[in-house]
């Protein structure tokens, strides 16, 4: 009776087991799915974004990553941070964000801290992929000497980064989520002429307030490490959309460079001089399988995803403003 009892204890243990690895390799193969939104504030309401990202249903999604630059005063009302908590849910272990200029303009830090429930920078890892989140508003992007400010809270991201990134074994992926735009020395054709592909692209972008320092000259050679270990290597920047919608660049040693933001929603009769592209706006959506650990993208079109799967077109021509944005004016 105990060999009995034994045998089916054994043979339920083994359907148990069974099923169990088939879900794990289920779960493996199958893809995550991501939707990267950078540069989404409204232009014409400084709490808002844009409103077209207000019709999409992101728990469709694996995760959300913001690019920064989420409203144009992102942090100087504690209502907008319940507002944006409402639609991303920004405590979520699964959206990041890489803070901008905006999020910080006229406001809080503590409040973004608070309703994140993360540091302003940091790493964090699910299924073989690293993402390393950046705060690029402790670079300097201009072209003149950088201030003694914040030079102890420079040093610190600095420092943390260059260990995190000597330190990387186990990824099969690394995304690097950023605002600014980096390694902009190799945004350019052929020729050697810049392209103009983010808001600002800085050379050189400057990581501690010492002026002699060098983003690309100080991280570049720590990224090729990486590549050369055989692990894959994606910048993502959110600081696009007035000059390109976006763009996908390989560089050398198959470092990928990826930049996505919209900003259609500005009165088109009257735009800032230096807002030069008015072709439709994209978001990238990004999918990673971590059994291969491969990552792909893809830029959708916004206003035809929108139209297409989240709001009828009679219904949205009721409302003009939205209505405009999403004709492109």
């Amino acid at each position: 009776m105990r060999f009995v009892v034994s045998v089916l204890l054994l043979s339920a243990l083994t359907v148990l087991t069974v099923r169990c690895t088939q879900a794990d390799t289920a779960e493996a193969e199958a893809p995550k799915t991501y939707l990267f939104l950078g540069h989404t504030y409204d232009w014409l309401a400084e709490g808002r974004v844009d409103p077209r990202l207000e019709l999409i249903d992101y728990s469709q999604f694996d995760g959300v990553w913001l690019g920064g630059d989420v409203c144009a005063r992102t942090s100087k009302s504690e209502t907008t941070l319940q507002y944006l908590d409402s639609l991303f849910q920004l405590s979520d272990p699964n959206t990041h964000w890489s803070w901008g200029n905006h999020d910080l303009l006229e406001g809080d830090s503590s409040l973004l801290l608070r309703y994140t429930e993360r540091p302003s920078y940091y790493t964090y890892y699910e299924a073989g992929l690293l993402m390393i989140v950046l705060n690029t508003n402790l670079f300097w992007h201009h072209t003149w000497a950088p201030p003694h400010e914040n030079c102890a809270a420079k040093e610190k991201q600095y420092h943390w980064l260059k260990n995190v990134l000597d330190t990387v074994s186990t990824a099969s992926e690394v995304l690097i989520l950023h605002h600014h735009g980096l390694l902009n020395e190799f945004k350019t054709t052929a020729d050697g002429t810049p392209l103009n592909l983010g808001n600002v692209d800085a050379i050189p972008v400057r990581p501690l307030c010492d002026s002699t320092s060098n983003f690309t000259t100080d991280i570049y050679p720590k990224l090729r490490a990486i590549r050369q270990r055989g692990i894959g290597l994606t910048m993502l920047s959110g600081d696009v959309g007035m000059r390109s919608k976006g763009y996908a660049i390989t560089i050398a040693d198959s470092i990928t460079m990826l930049g996505s933001g919209i900003n259609n929603n500005l009165d088109m009769r009257d735009p800032a001089y230096y807002v030069t592209n008015f072709e439709p706006d994209s978001v990238l959506l990004l999918s990673y399988t971590p059994a291969r650990g491969a990552l792909t993208w893809e830029f959708r079109h916004l206003s035809n995803w929108v139209l297409e799967d989240f709001i009828d077109p009679e219904v949205a021509r009721q409302k003009p403003r939205l209505w405009a944005i999403l004709s492109e004016y």
